[in-house]
């Protein structure tokens, strides 16, 4: 992030709906637990096993929602353009994935005649001072 900027994940997430505030409030703290050491394995970012163990089945949680998760993200970075004065550009790029060496991965689609993958298509909202505002409008697709 730009010098003088920070992450708070309870604002962040701020909207986020999951319909558990038990679930909302641990995914929040997950979020804050990979941000301050993006670098580490679950296991070496985590205070101690159990959020550890929290933090790996959070996964296969039904009542975490990846729309839900993007929608309270964009939200968040609508929140912050409407707090920006100067000028906002939408910058968009798409980036292919390539999974041919993942041997053991199944149901995923082709990105090329020959490429398993997957193509992940972003909007970013950034300022003229390279600052990140976040994420508009992300699309994965095969």
């Amino acid at each position: 992030m730009a010098e003088g900027t920070s992450f708070d994940a309870g604002e962040e997430f701020a909207g986020l709906n999951f319909h558990s505030l038990r679930l909302e409030r641990r995914f929040i703290k997950t979020m804050g637990t990979f941000y301050r050491q993006p670098d580490k394995s679950i296991r070496e970012a985590s205070e101690n096993r159990a959020e550890a163990k929290a933090i790996y089945r959070m996964p296969g949680n039904e009542g975490i929602d990846r729309e839900e998760i993007l929608r309270a993200r964009r939200e968040a970075a609508i929140r912050r353009m409407s707090g920006y004065s100067g000028t906002i550009l939408a910058i968009q790029d798409t980036t292919g994935v390539n999974y041919n060496t993942h041997v053991k991965t199944e149901g995923i689609g082709y990105i090329s005649d020959k490429t398993m993958g997957v193509n992940v298509h972003s909007c970013l909202a950034v300022t003229e001072e390279e600052l990140v505002l976040g994420v508009l409008d992300p699309y994965a697709f095969t």
